[in-house]
């Protein structure tokens, strides 16, 4: 059988100390059945997207995250309308990896229609 060990870039915050030098020494071990592929993460959140904001905000390719509670797939989004294409990211919504709950709120919704409505052309004449 063919290894299937991955090697995945993980970001790291605030994990080194403040000054001019430090020693870092870091190991990480994650064990998780991913029930949820990248792709259906994308599918999910692009339906909930269009049923909760609108036509123009897409859901690009996700990457995986990995918290101290879960491991996710992070969905980002972005605005793109006819004519003038891709106009930047919106936001981003999280979907567990292993149940495929939609890590969402109202909140994070409304977030993301004021970023689309911020970098979208005046429409008004």
């Amino acid at each position: 059988m063919a290894d299937q060990t991955r090697t995945t870039n993980i970001e790291l915050r605030n994990v080194v100390p403040p000054g001019q030098t430090a020693r870092l020494d870091i190991h990480v071990h994650v064990s998780a059945t991913l029930n949820i592929t990248p792709f259906v993460a994308r599918q999910k959140v692009g339906g909930l997207v269009l049923s909760r904001v609108g036509t123009g905000v897409a859901a690009d390719e996700p990457s995986f995250i990995v918290t101290g509670e879960r491991v996710l797939w992070r969905v980002p989004l972005f605005l793109a309308l006819p004519g003038l294409g891709r106009l930047g990211e919106v936001g981003e919504i999280d979907v567990d990896a292993q149940t495929g709950e939609i890590l969402a709120d109202q909140s994070t919704l409304e977030r993301i229609i004021e970023n689309a409505r911020r970098i979208a052309p005046d429409s008004t004449p």
